[in-house]
Order: structure tokens, then sequence, then C-alpha cells
């Protein structure tokens, strides 16, 4: 469901349901390898995925880039093209895979 998002005195946008999705993905994917997710926020513009990975409780969102793309975002430094659920949901379930590789960099317009 889109909701209407208005920030101060600009006109409002529609947020897109791909973070949604894309986090149900993962939280799925992880529960399947054995871990704990779960997504909070599910309904609103700005869902969040808590999962238990190495004894704690780490965020997970969903951002995107300047291109379009969508990545996963967690920690200080961990992020992941939306491309590499299982590769990521294997890592944060703790199923001794190591982090997802970012993919290359798209080659420079001609």
């Amino acid at each position: 469901m889109p909701t209407t998002i208005t920030h101060r005195h600009q006109p409002p946008t529609q947020s897109n349901t791909s973070r949604p999705h894309h986090l149900s993905r993962l939280a799925t994917a992880i529960r399947a390898y054995g871990g704990t997710a779960v997504v909070a926020l599910s309904h609103t513009a700005h869902p969040v995925l808590y999962v238990r990975h190495q004894d704690r409780t780490i965020p997970v969102v969903l951002v995107q880039d300047i291109r379009g793309g969508w990545s996963f975002v967690w920690g200080r430094t961990g992020w992941a093209d939306s491309s590499q659920t299982e590769a990521l949901a294997a890592y944060l379930a703790g199923a001794g895979a190591p982090a997802p590789r970012p993919p290359p960099p798209p080659p420079p317009p001609p």
C-alpha cells in the first residue's frame, strides 16, 4: 500500500513498495537458514529489518541509489545489492557464509 510522504513545504511523494518487498524476502531467506529476523514498520515507507547476528541485533534498511537501484545497508560499513538476497541471508543468519561482495560499478557513460 503506497503512503503519501510530505516534508516541510515540499510536494508529497509516493513511497515505493520495493522496500517492504525486499526486506520481507530477506527476512524469509534468513529464517530459512535458521536465523532470526523481523520486519518492523512494514506498512510504512521506511520499514526496518532487525536481525539477530553474532549475539547482537542489527538493523538492516533498504536504500535507493542514484541510479535507481536498491541496496541493503547494515552496521557501519555493510552493504549489498538487493540482487544478493540469498548470499546476504546466509551471512546474516550465521550459516558460515562470507559477507556478499558489492557488484562492480557500472561503466561510465560514453
